[in-house]
């Protein structure tokens, strides 16, 4: 099982269209939620729906009740009972989903591993210097090669079609945008997960903020996952960044949102640490001591 093959393994669009039929019409037997979504039409292949109906079936996000396909606790909650409203709050439930550890417990496996695959690709990329880093598929898997210490038995994506999903699951989950050009940028993911991060704080200092962060995104900076994946890279091909210095793709992400007014950064001399923001080269951008909420919102 991976998410990345999407000719086998499903699509994000279909998944939207499941969540919409099933929010709008309840629980249907497969049969029934299949024609829900268009599979009575002529000449319609019905093989993304019933790949993508097992493939997060197997991760959780759907399960079955008396003969019906639901959409499981607590993302059925999570979702709302609107179907416009659960098209619009999908990507963080299906993040979470994904980024659950019984669904990346067999990390570097490509048998079995579940979502494995998107997480180990996603917390790579989150590594990277993003201002450097070329996208095109073919330089991704040279710097792969070179960076793994042992890219014999580890992978992080196995060919084009693998690297053309990660890309597109990250555009869709939030950890890039599209635009000019595709680029590594996880504000969408970090916005959606500051309730998470400050709980009942409306402030915390800035270690804090980024440690936080990793528990509920475990690709981040510290994160479980992106632990395991720089522990897998030669120093000699990806420079670790010293201790107290934030990633390029995280600083990008704390700034951004400082920019558009969601939460404030500050340093001041009543420190419990600091940490420092980079850009291109681990050249600093600005030592934070505190994060503070400031426009819950606009958050969802």
């Amino acid at each position: 099982m991976s998410i990345l093959n999407q000719a086998s393994d499903g699509l994000f669009n279909v998944l939207i269209v499941l969540v919409r039929a099933l929010v709008r019409f309840g629980p249907k037997s497969r049969e029934d939620l299949i024609l829900a979504c268009g599979g009575a039409a002529d000449a319609f292949d019905t093989s993304q729906l019933t790949r993508t109906l097992n493939r997060w079936t197997e991760l959780g996000l759907f399960g079955e009740e008396d003969g019906s396909v639901i959409i499981a606790e607590p993302y059925r909650s999570a979702l709302g009972k609107n179907a416009d409203e659960a098209e619009a709050r999908l990507p963080k439930v299906a993040r979470t989903v994904a980024l659950q550890p019984a669904n990346n417990a067999r990390f570097w496996e490509s048998e079995g591993a579940k979502s494995a695959d998107l997480s180990r690709g996603v917390a790579w990329m989150l590594a990277q210097d993003v201002y450097t880093l070329d996208v095109n598929s073919d330089r991704l898997a040279e710097l792969e090669g070179r960076q793994l210490v042992d890219s014999g038995a580890q992978k992080i994506a196995q060919n084009n079609t693998r690297w053309n999903g990660l890309k597109t699951w990250m555009l869709y989950l939030g950890f890039a945008r599209d635009g000019i050009q595709w680029v590594v940028d996880p504000t969408q993911a970090l916005r959606e997960a500051l309730p998470e991060i400050f709980g009942s704080n409306r402030e915390l200092s800035a270690p804090a903020f980024v440690e936080r962060a990793a528990g509920v995104l475990p690709v981040l900076d510290g994160g479980t996952y992106r632990v395991q994946v720089e522990a897998a890279l030669k120093e000699s091909a990806w420079p670790r960044l010293r201790t107290g210095l934030v990633s390029s793709s995280l600083s990008r992400a704390i700034q951004r949102l400082d920019r558009e007014g969601l939460i404030t950064l500050s340093s001041r001399s009543d420190t419990e640490g600091v940490v420092s923001l980079t850009g291109s080269n681990a050249r600093i951008w600005q030592d934070v001591s505190h994060v503070a909420l400031v426009q819950t919102g606009k958050v969802r």
